[in-house]
């Protein structure tokens, strides 16, 4: 870019050397006409052909820098990567906004590539220009070089201020942008939860007042960068002026020659605005500053928590012997100990039972095990080794953990099984089938599941996604096998086929069995019983009291059931089938964007009063260009003799009218246009984000979570560019060059037809390039956005990624997609220098012909030498300006890309009739809910056919059935999360589909099976969803906590209701203790129905029996559905119902 750079001083040397051959000519210095018009055609060809080497150079250059930016861009997205691989458990549970803060940083670093590559490559293309014009006019004249220049330290001041107010406002911007990110990750990946607890509309004010909040630091922004831009063309333009006086007073004097005059007023006119270029190119630099600052916080972050140890002690076997001693340990966000000087041994080759109640602790101990977490003070050894001693390849290696939720892979169900040994094979293809078929009839998958059928959570019951766990760890044969939970989600048949199947897998190998359920210990087994923290106790169970067997024995053989409709909110990660570029369709047109999206544009005044400005901008450069030409006549009029005090007074005092005036507009409408479009783009967002929570859960099934984030938080800043950028430089564009053509014309029509002939070439060639350019910005996008969610769905799942040592896995496929990042790139690279060096041909090519033609005209005396060179100035600016709309092509294609998707997004996202219809509010009436031969199709398969039961006010009734039975489907009908498509359901005798669905959702409150929590305070978590007209009582909230056996320990915590819970922080609470909670959260809402789903099935038998005596203690306050299993909770009911593929019997 340098070399490019050398062109121009070349060019204005060769310029002025072409003016002082027509002062020759005048003067009488040429021996003929022809003579002086072959050294015109001499010059102006080799002005062409410094033109053409220009061209080469900034192609190569400016492919080159944006390769450069690549590289960087990859080392930020590698370096981010490899880093959120490393960090341990305690790190995602301390940072609160981790997807948020990933969006923002997936932002930044695409601004830090922009910085890097075009941006970079204009600054040392413009800094290499700025000392070749200073060496060039100091050359030709010191005195008029530092007369013109003494604006420069002017500039430099502007662009330092504005730079810095840029800085601090791009900043906030970013940190209200990732809030704003975090609120829609939690709305997109938790619907049901949104939907139930109407926590929607509490959303919708947050999204809305983060985005708010980050436009107005756009609108501080944009304000300084519209100052700094309209400053320096102020400032650029009056160098010229100030040094026209002085310049032809030399001239007239004697002291220079016309060729000098033009040749050091030309480099010191280009100096200028080269610094003007600077100065708005250090704007841009400064968002990149930012967007670095950015990136390098956020890695430091992620510095320091490496788990990986120093050490690599690699066994060759494991027998499975594992001990505790004096083990404490305190999760990262609480200081009080979970577990207390823990000690016991787990034997080897037997089966092994942790026992207690909920909140014991019992679930912390695998996670030390696995060495996701690092104990306070003791020690745990694996045959006979501290566990600080083994490599973690080897723990994950022999030890597998199977959770109660199991994270589910998009992909084929043959694919998920063979994610668990993809250590060991490299690759899923090259996974034995033999092995993944026998471990998918073990776990009872091949009875109703194709292995290559495609599969995602919301696909699969909870009791198939358990199977599937279950088939990963047979498939992966560990040493040391732990279940936490892992069967709570089977019905009671599958579950004792399948824990007879692990017992006789499990023979002679050691098994830990986390449990609450005791009905299948057997007396020989290893049992651990621990309270509050600690281990109260650890025998044969044959050595357990009879008392002990009782008060800990469950209430019934219980099976949960999961095969209804009902929408799992599971993290998930792609398989490498779903990693496919999406379809190169065109995209949009800008103005279809725009037209399409007018309702969202809400500041049409402003667009239009913006628009009007850059008319008169753009129409006020001719006028300047004019002046430019007068002045320029006076000089050559000087340097043969004539007096021109008088034309250089009067000229100068009019350019400085028209500077000025271009300076304000150019303020004016770029702030105008910037404020507009930031405006459209907070419109866009929060119409879109309203339409995403007036869906039904059906959406959220095909959704992609990270891509839509991103297109709506991230790629809208591209979007205003359409307006803030192009429609600015379209309309002024337009204005200049009618005003520039016009005026050439009639300043002389000859000329001006063979300048205005390069036109039509420039529009096809501008033409031609933006659709080059829109295939391979669309192609570079499309790969990033797959890079990108490969990298959310990573961190998504990073817990169940370190249990089966994936890292590997995951990090080659994350290479994979950054090689093809990095591909697309540097093929956008070749396309991109392609514009940026025709622009310059073109420019160079119509320069010569223009000024060949024009001499010739001159030299034949059919135009004066002041006709000349007006048509000469207006046509050169007009072309260059038209040239220049290349420049703006890379961002305007970007913003296309990014319009083209939202109005995609926007089409395909109608807001739901389950969401949004019916206003009737029902007036209570003795019969509550009622079904009328109700039916429900999934999938062209019946659930319910022809349902029909009444519950009446204060009725306790029961809802049982084996597993797909429908249960479930019947819950998510009364809350109309899915559509019945009839009018058989009705509530206090209403049609449940006019049902005004706020009140719905006020009256019917449920407690989830899996109750899910987002990252707050537990109050704030309670109260989720609450009408804001209701003032929540806090000795109501006590109660309720009370009544759920939560008071006493949500007091004890530091920080009492305020104690943070959700994502990562959900490690603070055991299982037992989110359902109590959940609990709670129903019964603050005063609904007149609740339904508990399973509530007692992540509870140990006190706590279960607590919980019956609650709801036999409420059914005379409200009305209660239970969908249960627990034979002693169908004992409690008033009416039993009974489910039987899909038909009540």
């Amino acid at each position: 870019m340098a070399l490019s750079a050398v062109s121009t001083p070349v060019s204005t040397l060769i310029y002025g050397d072409i003016i002082g051959a027509l002062s020759n000519y005048y003067l009488g210095k040429y021996a003929s006409y022809e003579t002086f018009i072959q050294h015109c055609l001499k010059l102006c060809g080799i002005l062409m052909g410094v033109g053409l080497g220009k061209m080469v150079f900034v192609w190569l250059g400016m492919s080159l820098w944006l390769k450069f930016g690549e590289v960087q861009q990859s080392r930020a997205r590698s370096a981010t990567y490899e880093n959120l691989l490393k960090q341990d458990a305690k790190w995602y549970d301390q940072n609160s906004n981790i997807m948020g803060e990933l969006t923002q940083v997936n932002r930044c670093i695409e601004e830090l590539r922009s910085g890097n590559a075009e941006i970079m490559a204009e600054t040392v293309q413009t800094v290499a220009l700025i000392i070749g014009l200073i060496i060039m006019s100091f050359y030709q004249s010191w005195a008029i070089t530092l007369i013109i220049m003494a604006s420069a330290p002017v500039m430099a001041v502007c662009a330092w201020y504005f730079g810095s107010v840029t800085y601090r406002a791009q900043e906030h911007e970013n940190d209200y942008s990732s809030n704003a990110s975090k609120i829609m990750d939690w709305c997109l990946t938790s619907p049901l939860t949104v939907r139930v607890f109407n926590g929607k509309y509490v959303e919708m004010v947050k999204f809305n007042g983060f985005t708010t909040a980050s436009a107005k630091a756009y609108y501080r922004a944009a304000n300084a960068i519209a100052a700094n831009s309209g400053t320096l063309k102020f400032l650029t333009l009056m160098m010229f002026v100030q040094g026209f006086w002085f310049g032809n007073y030399l001239l007239m004097r004697g002291d220079i020659t016309v060729d000098q005059l033009f040749t050091c007023f030309s480099s010191c006119l280009m100096l200028g605005q080269s610094i003007s270029k600077i100065s708005q190119l250090m704007a841009i630099i400064n968002t990149a500053h930012a967007a670095a600052s950015r990136i390098a916080s956020y890695l430091s972050t992620l510095s320091g928590n490496d788990v990986e140890y120093k050490t690599s002690r690699f066994p060759l076997a494991c027998s499975g012997e594992i001990m505790f001693e004096n083990v404490c340990f305190s999760y990262p966000a609480r200081e009080e100990l979970v577990l207390k000087n823990v000690s016991f041994t787990i034997e080897t080759g037997k089966m092994n039972f942790l026992v207690g109640q909920s909140g014991a602790g019992k679930s912390t101990i695998p996670l030390l095990l696995m060495r996701l977490y690092n104990r306070n003070s003791g020690i745990i050894k694996i045959d006979g080794v501290g566990i600080d001693l083994l490599d973690s390849s080897w723990i994950s290696q022999n030890l597998v953990l199977l959770q109660q939720t199991p994270v589910i892979f998009n992909g084929t169900v043959r694919e998920n099984i063979a994610l668990s040994v993809i250590d060991d094979y490299y690759s899923i293809e090259k996974v034995p089938t033999s092995l993944i078929d026998e471990a998918a009839r073990f776990a009872l998958l091949d009875l109703d599941l194709d292995l290559d059928t495609k599969i995602t959570p919301l696909s699969l019951s909870g009791g198939q996604q358990q199977r599937l766990a279950i088939a990963r760890a047979k498939l992966k044969n560990p040493s040391v096998l732990i279940l936490d939970e892992a069967f709570s989600a089977l019905d009671y048949r599958t579950k004792e086929t399948l824990l007879a199947r692990v017992r006789s897998w499990r023979k002679d190998r050691t098994t830990i069995s986390i449990t609450h359920d005791y009905s299948h210990i057997e007396v020989n087994d290893n049992v651990i019983m621990m309270e509050h923290g600690m281990v109260v106790r650890q025998a044969d169970f044959r050595g357990f009291t009879e008392f002990q067997r009782k008060e800990n024995a469950t209430f019934s053989k219980s099976e949960t059931e999961k095969h209804d409709y009902t929408i799992a909110e599971t993290t998930t990660v792609e398989s490498d089938n779903d990693d496919k570029p999406q379809n190169k369709e065109s995209l949009m047109g800008t103005f279809a964007i725009l037209k399409y999206c007018s309702n969202t544009i809400d500041a049409k005044i402003v667009i239009i009063i913006g628009i009007l400005i850059s008319v008169l901008e753009g129409g006020a450069s001719p006028v300047f260009s004019y002046c430019f030409a007068k002045l320029l006549s006076t000089s050559v009029e000087a340097s043969i003799g004539g007096n021109v005090t008088k034309q250089v007074i009067k000229w100068s005092c009019v350019s400085i009218g028209v500077a000025s005036f271009i300076g304000i507009a150019a303020y004016g409408a770029k702030f105008l246009l910037s404020y507009a479009s930031e405006r459209w783009i907070v419109m866009l967002r929060k119409l879109a984000f309203e339409k995403l929570n007036g869906q039904d859960l059906s959406f959220f099934k095909e959704m992609k979570t990270a891509e839509v984030t991103t297109l709506l938080m991230n790629d809208t800043r591209d979007l205003r560019n359409l307006v803030s950028t192009f429609l600015s430089a379209i309309v002024n564009l337009v204005a200049m060059v009618l005003v520039g053509i016009i005026w050439s014309i009639i300043a002389g029509w000859k000329l001006a037809l063979v300048g205005l002939s390069f036109v039509p070439l420039i529009l096809v060639i501008t033409a031609a390039y933006g659709i080059i350019l829109q295939s391979a910005e669309n192609r570079y996008k499309s790969s990033v956005v797959i890079l990108e969610t490969h990298v959310h769905q990573t961190v998504s799942s990073i817990k169940t990624i370190k249990l089966f040592a994936m890292n590997r896995y995951f990090a080659d496929k994350f290479s994979q997609n950054l090689n093809v990042v990095n591909k697309d790139g540097n093929f956008r690279a070749i396309q991109t220098g392609i514009g940026y060096a025709l622009n310059d041909l073109i420019s160079a090519v119509a320069t010569g012909v223009i000024l060949y033609y024009g001499m010739q005209l001159t030299g034949q005396f059919e135009y004066t030498h002041g006709q000349f060179l007006q048509v000469v100035t207006l046509l050169t600016f007009t072309l260059a300006n038209a040239a220049s709309l290349i420049h703006s092509l890379p961002e305007v294609t970007r913003g296309q890309r990014a319009g083209t998707y939202i109005v995609k997004l926007l089409e395909s996202t109608p807001f739901s009739k389950i969401e949004n219809d019916g206003d009737e509010i029902p007036r209570t009436d003795n019969e509550v809910i009622s079904l009328h031969n109700t039916s429900f199709k999934y999938h062209d398969k019946y659930v319910l056919r022809n349902v029909s039961f009444k519950i009446f006010k204060h009725q306790l009734v029961g809802l049982v059935g084996q597993s797909g039975s429908g249960k479930s489907t019947i819950s998510s009908l009364l809350l109309r999360l899915v559509d019945s498509n009839s009018d058989s359901i009705s509530i206090y005798k209403q049609d449940i589909s006019i049902v005004n669905i706020d009140w719905l959702r006020e009256t019917v409150s449920i407690v989830p099976q899996l109750p899910k929590f987002f990252e707050g305070s537990i109050l704030e978590n309670l109260t989720y969803g609450i009408s804001p007209t209701r003032q929540v009582n806090t000795e109501e909230l006590k109660q309720c906590l009370r009544l759920c056996g939560m008071h006493d320990f949500v007091m004890s915590l530091s920080e009492g209701l305020n104690t943070r819970v959700g994502e990562g922080n959900n490690t603070l609470l055991s299982g037992g203790q989110l359902q109590r909670l959940s609990i709670v959260r129903a019964l603050i809402r005063r609904p007149k129905v609740l339904i508990f789903d399973e509530c007692t099935s992540n509870l140990d038998p006190a706590n279960a029996k607590l919980i019956m005596d609650l709801i036999m203690s409420l059914k005379h306050k409200y009305t209660i559905l239970c969908i249960t299993h627990d034979q002693n909770m169908m004992n409690m009911v008033d009416k039993l119902y009974t489910l039987e593929n899909g038909t009540l019997v």
